[in-house]
């Protein structure tokens, strides 16, 4: 395994491990960008976004949230292994009636407990090595690889990276992104565009799409070959929302997010994330995505 990996994953977790408030957001935008300057890729900042590359002359964009969570109580996270993050709106629908039974048999001292835990969501969560420090790294891992490879040109006229603020917000980094896109006409349209998020741990592989198919048909074509026994699968995006690349759903767009089956069969969830246990992120997941990606491209 590669010590650039390894090192620009311990200086992440050690000095930026929380990117949560303005402060930290912006310090953290300072070490990223400088280190894609480092590795001969210039880079901008725009609405908090960070976008190496030309965007507009690129074939492939690959994109990853680098924002924090808060933290959920360990109860959500029990039920969601359960239901799912696939499930939300199961899961949501739970919640409101779980509520209004504590209301209507006059639980009340519970249902407040419930609504204080739910407030945690504010708090800092200090550990988020797989929601999305996975996913930055597999971006700086692949701007790594094409800095050294031969075909550094090449790739480099083929690649834009984007790093999305306040996912964790209901998407509106990558929603102020596109936002500024179609502002400035720079038109998305026959661009490939992979979102990487959550990508640390797993046992399964979660593509997911929008109408546009043909991006994921490739893409799981190119993973299955080399996918050490992790199955594949495909979710198609209707309602409900799972990262970055919802916002994008109408283009050739994927989203390559690790998960779990979730205990009631049909649903899959992503491990540890918003929890004080997400402090696992398994390098050879990182290491194997760059290889994939570059060999796609």
């Amino acid at each position: 395994m590669g010590s650039y990996l390894e090192n620009i994953k311990n200086k992440i977790i050690s000095n930026y491990g929380i990117r949560f408030f303005p402060k930290q957001k912006k310090k953290f935008r300072e070490f990223i960008m400088n280190e894609l300057n480092s590795l001969d890729l210039e880079c901008e900042e725009i609405n908090g976004n960070m976008v190496a590359g030309n965007v507009e002359e690129a074939e492939y964009i690959i994109t990853a949230h680098y924002d924090t969570p808060g933290i959920m109580p360990h109860w959500m996270n029990y039920i969601i292994k359960y239901f799912g993050h696939t499930r939300q709106l199961s899961f949501s629908i739970l919640i409101v009636i779980m509520f209004f039974l504590l209301h209507y048999f006059r639980l009340y001292i519970i249902n407040n407990i419930l609504f204080l835990w739910i407030l945690f969501i504010f708090i800092p969560n200090k550990n988020n090595y797989n929601d999305n420090t996975s996913g930055v790294l597999t971006l700086l891992n692949i701007a790594h690889q094409i800095s050294m490879s031969s075909e550094k040109e090449y790739l480099k006229g083929k690649i834009a990276l984007v790093f999305f603020n306040n996912e964790e917000w209901g998407l509106l980094g990558s929603a102020a992104m596109k936002k500024y896109w179609l502002k400035n006409k720079i038109s998305l349209e026959g661009k490939k565009i992979i979102n990487v998020d959550c990508v640390g741990v797993g046992d399964m592989i979660m593509l997911t799409h929008g109408e546009k198919s043909n991006l994921v048909e490739i893409l799981q074509n190119t993973l299955k070959d080399s996918s050490k026994g992790k199955e594949i699968v495909k979710y198609k995006y209707k309602v409900i929302p799972l990262s970055d690349e919802y916002n994008f759903k109408e283009h050739n767009i994927t989203g390559i997010i690790f998960c779990n089956k979730t205990k009631v069969p049909g649903g899959y969830y992503i491990p540890y994330v918003h929890s004080s246990k997400d402090k696992i992120v398994e390098l050879e997941n990182i290491n194997w995505l760059t290889r994939e990606i570059i060999k796609l491209i």
